[in-house]
């Protein structure tokens, strides 16, 4: 027993040390990329696409191109609890607010992809325009029947002082209103990190995290007036904001290219 013990000894370091190595295929370095994804983020969630340049082995500069929405940090979701049917609403919300992002950006390659696979971790940062599309919130309010003493409901564009949570119904169909749409210009910074984990070097899956911030006044603006001087109007009976700080998270699963 012990000889056989012995000779197991000498000969599997002889069979481990002579098998063949991992073949690993040669890795390209591609000039392009594209991606599109979802984006959710801590005030709303959207989808996002990014055109990618590759300057070198470490450094890319992108185009992006983001839709999402934009609600308040004190929006609160509230039904009229006196009828069992009536339908969600936002309380003091005077328009919902959607954002188009369009801006420039650098992505540093921090760890890449070993040629067998792995994870690609990147710092993105980005700066650009950002568009705010606002639209007039409309409810269904409730009247009363003067004859028959019946209720029943009238759509209205939402109004503070003549509609309050004893006589709004619920919310209205979201279309209305979009003829009535209003935009408001303003600016966006946004920083983060990129897990990129595909397994084919042409393909792109990954999760992009980090903070985003949305300005819309930034000072006293008497030049181009509330083009870029005031506070974006999200709400009616709640102080407004002029800058919008939200975590957020792309996810890319499906879309992602490389050439």
């Amino acid at each position: 027993m012990k000889k056989t013990y012995f000779m197991l000894l000498f000969f599997v370091p002889y069979f481990v040390f002579s098998q063949e190595p991992l073949k690993r295929t040669k890795k390209i370095l591609y000039k392009h990329e594209r991606n599109f994804g979802v984006n959710v983020h801590s005030l709303g969630w959207g989808v996002h696409c990014r055109r990618v340049w590759n300057d070198n082995v470490k450094w890319q500069h992108f185009l992006e191109l983001d839709i999402v929405s934009m609600k308040h940090p004190k929006q609160v979701k509230t039904l009229n609890t006196f009828f069992s049917d009536s339908k969600g609403y936002d309380y003091g919300k005077q328009n919902s607010t959607f954002l188009l992002r369009s801006g420039f950006g650098k992505q540093l390659i921090l760890f890449d992809k070993p040629d067998f696979g792995g994870i690609m971790v990147s710092a993105v940062g980005a700066l650009g325009v950002s568009l705010a599309f606002l639209k007039p919130v409309y409810l269904e309010i409730l009247y009363t029947d003067d004859i028959t003493n019946e209720f029943y409901v009238e759509t209205e564009k939402y109004n503070p002082i003549e509609h309050s949570p004893y006589n709004i119904y619920g919310r209205a169909s979201y279309f209305k209103g979009f003829d009535e749409m209003q935009l408001q210009v303003g600016s966006y910074l946004k920083a983060g990190f990129s897990f990129e984990f595909s397994k084919k070097d042409d393909v792109i899956r990954s999760i992009e995290t980090g903070v985003s911030l949305d300005a819309f006044k930034v000072g006293d603006n008497n030049i181009v007036g509330d083009a870029l001087g005031k506070e974006l109007p999200v709400m009616a009976i709640t102080k407004n904001k002029k800058t919008f700080f939200s975590f957020y998270i792309n996810m890319n699963f499906f879309f992602g290219k490389k050439w």
